[in-house]
């Protein structure tokens, strides 16, 4: 009868542990971009407009011409572009997204945005975040012909093309 007791118990109490390991909160990242103040915050990382702007321009600076350009919705910008390179060159798709739900895009975005250019026949997908993406969707995209542009990356690209305002 103790037997029975103890391994009721012991069900419980894990059953409570896992209810409390799904509601906690997913580790931060490991960089963050930090700035001063509120003032300090560039334009692109908070206006819309801004954001596709920045983007179109990074994108451009692969060699890539711009086709068009949607928003599906307030915070995610659909880009279509192409490269007339002979023989590597091809559709380049990109989804850029502003100020993602907890700074966060998590892996369900990012297999979306796969089967998109999969499905487009796109030689290449780029997602853009003014946030970050979890450890799955980075392990994600290694078989992929998808780059992962977080927050802390596109930064420092704009800067290195001397495009950052």
């Amino acid at each position: 009868m103790g037997l029975f007791i103890i391994s009721g118990i012991a069900f419980f109490v894990g059953i409570i542990l896992i209810v409390l390991l799904k509601n906690a909160a997913p580790p931060a990242p490991q960089d963050q971009l930090r700035f001063e103040s509120s003032d300090d915050i560039p334009k692109f990382l908070i206006d819309q407009d801004s954001f596709e702007e920045k983007c179109v321009e990074f994108l451009s600076k692969f060699n890539l011409e711009h086709k068009h350009s949607v928003w599906a919705n307030n915070s995610e910008l659909e880009i279509a572009m192409i490269d007339e390179t002979p023989v590597v060159g091809g559709v380049y798709l990109a989804l850029c997204i502003i100020d993602p739900p907890n700074k966060m895009v998590d892996s369900i975005k990012v297999k979306g945005f796969i089967d998109t250019v999969k499905g487009e026949g796109a030689s290449r997908g780029i997602f853009i975040t003014t946030g970050y993406f979890d450890e799955k969707a980075i392990k994600l995209i290694e078989e992929e012909p998808i780059e992962l542009v977080n927050v802390i990356s596109f930064v420092s690209y704009l800067k290195k093309f001397d495009i950052y305002d």
